[in-house]
């Protein structure tokens, strides 16, 4: 359990750095390309040594990694107008890319909760998650107009205390304690551990 806190903080670290210098006021841009290569460093850093990706933090890391090129890219090809517009809701649109990873992870071995040893009943379990996922989008789209915090804090929070609430209600359920893995422990998963992600 030590090694998956110290793995989810090291997968948590581009976000927490991005917020911080993003909310410093310092310099957007730049900011947004730290978070591009902190991004690339945790994904390419945990595919190298073969450990398993939290499926929240794997949306938030792949959102952090995408968003920046997107939008300088959009304004350098001439179309100042689309990058604004996503400049505007890029804060936001975390929690699509969040639901997109976890539509692709539902349909994997370890599903969008992310476990592995489950011999039966994973996929309604990820199904929940997802569908929690699209109500986060709803929630911070349509029905909230505040800052960070109500509209991507609260919601993230949300998803993560939900997911644990669906590994324990597997356990319980399958009574296989002794076989499932969590997603994204630091812990030895083993030669075939990442290939489903």
């Amino acid at each position: 359990m030590q090694r998956e806190w110290v793995s989810d903080i090291l997968e948590s670290l581009p976000s927490l750095i991005f917020i911080t210098l993003w909310r410093s006021g310092f310099d957007q841009e730049l900011t947004g390309w730290i978070g591009v290569a902190l991004a690339a460093c945790v994904l390419i850093g945990f595919r190298a040594c073969r450990l398993r990706f939290h499926p929240v933090l794997l949306g938030i890391n792949i959102h952090l990694l995408i968003i920046t090129p997107l939008i300088i890219g959009l304004y350098e090809i001439g179309l100042p107008v689309w990058s604004d517009a996503i400049l505007e809701v890029a804060y936001r649109g975390v929690l699509i890319t969040v639901f997109l990873t976890g539509f692709v992870l539902t349909f994997t071995r370890a599903g969008f909760i992310g476990v592995d040893g489950v011999s039966k009943g994973l996929r309604p379990y990820s199904f929940a998650l997802l569908f929690a996922s699209a109500l986060a989008i709803v929630w911070s789209f349509f029905v909230v107009d505040g800052g960070p915090l109500t509209t991507i804090a609260l919601p993230v929070m949300a998803l993560f205390g939900l997911r644990r609430f669906l590994i324990a209600r597997l356990v319980d359920r399958n009574g296989e304690s002794n076989l499932l893995v969590p997603v994204g422990a630091g812990v030895a998963f083993g030669a075939g551990s990442v290939e489903d992600v």
